[in-house]
C-alpha cells in the first residue's frame, strides 16, 4: 500500500472539499449545485489517471452521471465501480452540531452531509490513483459510473441505462454505496429491498375554514385522510391491507434464517437503545431482521394538513397531504404494487372530497446476489483480510435503485463493496463517516482489485468478450457534455 501511506491528509482534506458542495437532489432549483459537484467528480476522475472522463447528459432528466475508465487489455472482464454525488437534505438543520455543508474533523470521523452517503465512495478512486501511480496498471479493466439522482429514487435511471448500455458495458458491478455491521465485524450484502411511494392529496374545500362555522357540516380533509390511511393496516397484526400485496412475497428460506442466526440480532439494542424504540414492533409473525431484511412494508414518511404551530388555530385545512414509501422484496414488482395502493385507495375513496394519487419517482426493483458468485468469493475474502473476521452474509432493508437495474440493463454480477456504519447517520442530522473505514476503504479496493486479478489469471473470472460482446471495448459512442458551463 506504498502509494496509500502518508496521503491521509490530503485524502481527508479532499472529502471534506467534496462535502463541502451542497448537491442535494431533491431540490428543484439545486441544478448549481448538482453540476458543481458532477464537475467534481469528473476533475478528480481525471486526476486518478482515468481515461475518456466526461459527463453523460441523462436523456430523460436533469441529473447527470460521470463516467471514466481504464482499459487495459479488451480480452479482461471489465468491473465497473458504482457510487453517487447527490446527498439528502439537511432538514432539520437545527439538530446539527455543526453546519452540514461545512464539514469538519472531529472525533476520528469526518462530519457533514454526504460524508458517509455516499461521497466515501471518494476512496474507491483514490484506490484506483495508489494503483496506477505504482504499477503504470491495473490487473483489470475499470469503469466509474457516478449519478446524481440515487436520493430520490434514481427514478431517470433506467433510460439513462439503455442510453449507454454499450458504455457500461461490464462484466461485473461493484457498488461502493453501502456498509459494514462494524468496524470489526464485516459484512457481504446478498439482497437490498426495492420501493415504490406515492403521495396522497385529498381537498374538500377551495381555502381553509373557521372550524365553529363550518365544522360538522362539511368534509374536513385531514379527517378524510386519517380514515382513507386507517383503511391500510392491520392495528392488530400490523400487516398491510391493501389486496394483493403480498401475493408474490417470496417465503423465507432455512438458509435465510441462518444468516439471521449468524447475525445475534438484539431489539433492545437495535432498536431501543440505538433510536430510542419504546419496544419493537411490526409484523406479526416474524422477527425484527426478518422485517426489514425479507418481509415488504408500506409506511408513512410524511403527513400534513392544517395548523402544526404553537397554540392554536381553528380551522378546517382545505387540503391534507400523505407520503407513502413502499419496501419490497423479491418478487416484488414496483408498477403492480404502485396499481395495488391507486385500486385500494380508489376503493376506500372518502366521502365529499376528491382524492389525487400521485407516483413520485421513487421506484426500484429488490436486489439479490448469489453469494457463492465469483466476485461476491473475492469481496468476501478480501473483507476477511483486512477487518480481520469472517464475513456475515446479510440483507438491507434499504433500497439502491441502481442495483437492480444494473442486473436487468447491463446483465452484469453485481456485489458491494462499502463502508458505512449504522452510526454514521445517514439521512440524519450529524451524519459522519468514520476515518478509520474511510482509510479501510482505500485498502480494500487495492486488495480486491488485486484479487480480481489473481481470479482472472486462474480462469475463474471471464470476460464477456469470449463470448463476443465489447465490455471493454472504446466507450465513445454515446453523446456527453463536458458541461463548459461549469
Amino acid at each position: 500500500m506504498e502509494a496509500l501511506d502518508g496521503n491521509e491528509a490530503a485524502y481527508v482534506k479532499e472529502l471534506l472539499e467534496f462535502v463541502s458542495i451542497p448537491s442535494v437532489s431533491a431540490i428543484p432549483d439545486n441544478q448549481k449545485d448538482i453540476l458543481k459537484a458532477a464537475d467534481w467528480v469528473k476533475k478528480r476522475l481525471k486526476t486518478a489517471g482515468l481515461q475518456n472522463v466526461r459527463v453523460l447528459e441523462n436523456p430523460k432528466g436533469p441529473r447527470p452521471a460521470v463516467y471514466g475508465e481504464f482499459i487495459v487489455d479488451t480480452n479482461l472482464p471489465v468491473a465497473l465501480i458504482y457510487g453517487h454525488y447527490d446527498v439528502q437534505p439537511a432538514d432539520p438543520v437545527e439538530n446539527w452540531s455543526s453546519p452540514p455543508f461545512k464539514p469538519i474533523v472531529k472525533d476520528g470521523a469526518v462530519w457533514g452531509r454526504g460524508a458517509s452517503d455516499d461521497k466515501s465512495h471518494l476512496g474507491a478512486i483514490q484506490a484506483v490513483e495508489a494503483m496506477l501511480k505504482i504499477d503504470k496498471t491495473l490487473p483489470v479493466n475499470i469503469k466509474f459510473i457516478i449519478e446524481g439522482e440515487e436520493e430520490i429514487g434514481s427514478p431517470y435511471l433506467e433510460p439513462f441505462l439503455e442510453e449507454y448500455s454499450e458504455t457500461l458495458a461490464c462484466d461485473f458491478v461493484i457498488s461502493a454505496d453501502g456498509g459494514q455491521t462494524s468496524e470489526t465485524q464485516p459484512s457481504l450484502t446478498l439482497g437490498l429491498r426495492g420501493a415504490a411511494a406515492i403521495e396522497i392529496e385529498i381537498t374538500s374545500l377551495n381555502r381553509d375554514v373557521h372550524s365553529g362555522m363550518y365544522g360538522g357540516a362539511v368534509q374536513n380533509p385531514a379527517r378524510a385522510l386519517i380514515q382513507l390511511l386507517y383503511t391500510m393496516f392491520d392495528p392488530v397484526t400490523n400487516k398491510v391491507l391493501v389486496k394483493d400485496f403480498y401475493k408474490k412475497v417470496r417465503k423465507i428460506t432455512p438458509e435465510d434464517r441462518d444468516d439471521i442466526l449468524a447475525m445475534n440480532f438484539d431489539d433492545t439494542a437495535e432498536l431501543v437503545q440505538a433510536i430510542g424504540a419504546l419496544e419493537p414492533l411490526g409484523e406479526e409473525g416474524f422477527s425484527s431482521l426478518e422485517r426489514i431484511w425479507l418481509r415488504p412494508t408500506l409506511e408513512i414518511v410524511g403527513i400534513a394538513g392544517g395548523y402544526a404551530g404553537a397554540g392554536i388555530k381553528t380551522v378546517l385545512p382545505a387540503t391534507a397531504v400523505a407520503k407513502l414509501a413502499a419496501r419490497l422484496v423479491p418478487d416484488q414488482d414496483p408498477k403492480e404494487i404502485l396499481a395495488l395502493l391507486e385500486a385500494h385507495i380508489q376503493e376506500h375513496h372518502p366521502k365529499a372530497c376528491n382524492v389525487t394519487v400521485r407516483e413520485l419517482g421513487f421506484k426500484a426493483f429488490p436486489f439479490v446476489t448469489d453469494r457463492n458468485s465469483p466476485v461476491n468469493t473475492a469481496a468476501a475474502k478480501i473483507l476477511k483480510e483486512v477487518i480481520g473476521a469472517e464475513p456475515q452474509y446479510v440483507r438491507n432493508g434499504a433500497t439502491i435503485p441502481a442495483m437492480a437495474a444494473f442486473q436487468k440493463y447491463l446483465g452484469a454480477e453485481t456485489t458491494t463493496l462499502a463502508f458505512a456504519l449504522s452510526s454514521d447517520a445517514v439521512h440524519a442530522p450529524n451524519e459522519r463517516y468514520s476515518l478509520k473505514q474511510y482509510s479501510t476503504s482505500r485498502v480494500a479496493y487495492v486488495k480486491f482489485l488485486y484479487e480480481l486479478g489473481t481470479e482472472i489469471k486462474r480462469g475463474r473470472l471471464k470476460s464477456k468478450n469470449s463470448e463476443g460482446s465489447n465490455a471493454a471495448g472504446a466507450s465513445r459512442d454515446s453523446p456527453e457534455s463536458d458541461h463548459s458551463e461549469l
